[in-house]
């Protein structure tokens, strides 16, 4: 694998391994790791638990979707002024979706960052404003959420549920 042996070198720079291991946290998955050289100069990650547990032959479809993110996205040291993420949260529980966006907003505050998703749960103020939530009609019509309804949406009305209810149905 020759992509794992590139990310397995750059997280030799333990600053970088700090940060890959702070990315994991910040997204829920509460962890220590050790990268090892072994004897062969193969590199392995683990798990620092009283004993070293191997990482890829323990983690979960979802942690392995943000390893994939992590390696080829957040790691890398450019400026980005715009991310694409389609259908971003594919593998993930519904509060690592909600915990990958607060990442991205707090990582990357002066890009434009358009992610796309059918989760419904993550139609909230709490993460985003209702100007910056887009709905995509069958027919690709983009329209902000705001706009999708007669009513001025204010902080407390429960978009997703307002969203279920058909208030936003003509623009579908």
């Amino acid at each position: 694998m020759r992509r794992n042996r590139s990310f397995y070198e750059s997280l030799e720079n333990p600053e970088r391994l700090k940060d890959f291991e702070d990315f994991l946290n910040a997204m829920g998955v509460e962890c220590r790791l050790i990268l090892k050289k072994l004897p062969d100069g193969q590199r392995e990650l683990y798990f620092d638990h009283e004993r070293l547990v191997p990482f890829y032959q323990n983690v979960s479809s979802g942690t392995l979707a943000l390893v994939e993110l992590y390696r080829s996205l957040v790691s890398r040291a450019w400026d980005a002024s715009l991310i694409y993420l389609d259908e971003f949260d594919a593998f993930y529980h519904y509060e690592m979706a909600e915990n990958v966006i607060r990442f991205f907003k707090q990582k990357y505050p002066k890009c434009q960052i358009i992610m796309t998703s059918h989760n419904t749960n993550l139609m909230t103020n709490r993460l985003m404003r209702p100007d910056c939530l887009f709905i995509l009609s069958r027919k690709g019509r983009l329209t902000a959420l705001c706009d999708a309804t007669e009513r001025e949406l204010r902080e407390g009305h429960n978009l997703e549920k307002m969203y279920i209810s058909g208030e936003f149905e003509k623009y579908e």
